[in-house]
């Protein structure tokens, strides 16, 4: 009884220890890509920002619009990695 017990104990914690470490893996995956996919639209806005007539940039600027599409383009980061990890670690399907 005792070995069985060992057994069904162990294939659980080796099948928590295989799903933690896999899920914390595909989440820093997914960090990391959703990252540069956010800079990469930040830099785009900022370019698109840049070859405004001067004096438009500069009421654009007095009204913090970068800013503020900054931190539009990083919550919808945020929120899709939150999305992206609940289907790699299969939560909330």
């Amino acid at each position: 009884m005792p070995a069985i017990l060992v057994a069904i104990l162990s294939a659980f914690a080796s099948s928590l220890v295989a799903r933690l470490l896999l899920g914390a893996g595909l989440a820093f995956f997914t960090y990391n890509w959703i990252d540069g996919l956010v800079l990469d639209i930040q830099q785009e806005i900022s370019q698109l920002f840049n070859g405004l007539p001067s004096d438009i940039f500069g009421l654009v600027s007095i009204m913090k619009i970068p800013q503020a599409l900054s931190v539009v383009v990083s919550a919808l980061g945020v929120a899709a990695f939150i999305k992206t990890s609940k289907v790699f670690l299969g939560v909330g399907q």
